[in-house]
């Protein structure tokens, strides 16, 4: 079972930290003095660094969620827990961008 879990998680994670990643590289640049000041390339390596940490964190909830709720792999229960996954880390990381 350890076995399992663990290609479990390297399955998932590449495929969240992917996601992560290209997420944080579109994310828009709001901050009129990184595009005035030349810091849109600071910004856009702290977009990357955010995505990659939403991705792993996404990547091991979701790996323990699949394989404690999921174990048959029910495509209905996967999206599922993907979109609960999801929004509740979205909100997470959104309250602690303004601390």
């Amino acid at each position: 079972m350890q076995l399992d879990a663990q290609k479990d998680l390297s399955y998932y994670m590449v495929r969240w930290l992917t996601f992560g990643a290209i997420a944080g590289i579109f994310s828009p640049i709001v901050s009129h003095s990184a595009l005035t000041a030349g810091f849109v390339w600071g910004e856009k390596a702290q977009h990357l660094v955010w995505g990659l940490l939403f991705g792993a964190a996404c990547g091991y909830a979701f790996t323990w969620l699949q394989n404690r709720f999921n174990m048959k792999r029910d495509r209905k229960r996967t999206w599922g827990i993907i979109a609960v996954m999801w929004t509740g880390f979205n909100i997470a990381f959104a309250g602690m961008a303004f601390m």
